[in-house]
């Protein structure tokens, strides 16, 4: 598989509007997009208040801070939802069903097939000897990242 780039780093914060203020003005990176918890598409019930859930940072043309808010983590089960750290490490690749062959192949866990991601990119999951999670990537035409929201 050919990786293209790093696509981004994701951190759960123990406060959204305060990290993306450190990330705004302090590092003066951008902010691009947010999805809300109503973006997704799985039937998962909403919360009360409907807040954003995740807020990209963008560091440059296509590398990205994306910060998790902790809010209703706990009410969704989500995993490690007390945790405030590192998540995951995202991979740009240039054809994603490629790699998942090539991850099989060379006999790396597949936690999730190719599937398109709320922000219209192709999207999967492997991870490390270690349990670090990776996420792998394919931009599309329509991608968040590539064109705003």
């Amino acid at each position: 598989m050919k990786v293209k780039e790093l696509g981004h780093l994701a951190f759960k914060c123990k406060d959204l509007n305060r990290s993306e203020a450190f990330y705004r003005d302090v590092l003066e990176f951008k902010r691009k997009f947010s999805l809300k918890y109503s973006d997704r598409a799985d039937g998962t019930p909403l919360p009360e208040k409907d807040c954003e859930w995740i807020v990209y940072m963008q560091i440059s043309d296509r590398l990205f801070i994306e910060l998790f808010d902790p809010e209703n983590a706990k009410e969704y089960s989500l995993p490690d939802w007390d945790k405030f750290n590192y998540q995951h490490l995202a991979l740009i690749v240039e054809d994603i069903f490629e790699a998942e062959k090539e991850l099989k192949e060379k006999g790396a866990p597949i936690d999730s097939s190719p599937e398109l991601g709320i922000d219209n990119t192709w999207q999967m999951w492997s991870h490390d000897p270690d349990g670090n999670k990776i996420e792998f990537m394919q931009y599309t035409d329509k991608s968040y990242q590539i064109v705003g929201r």
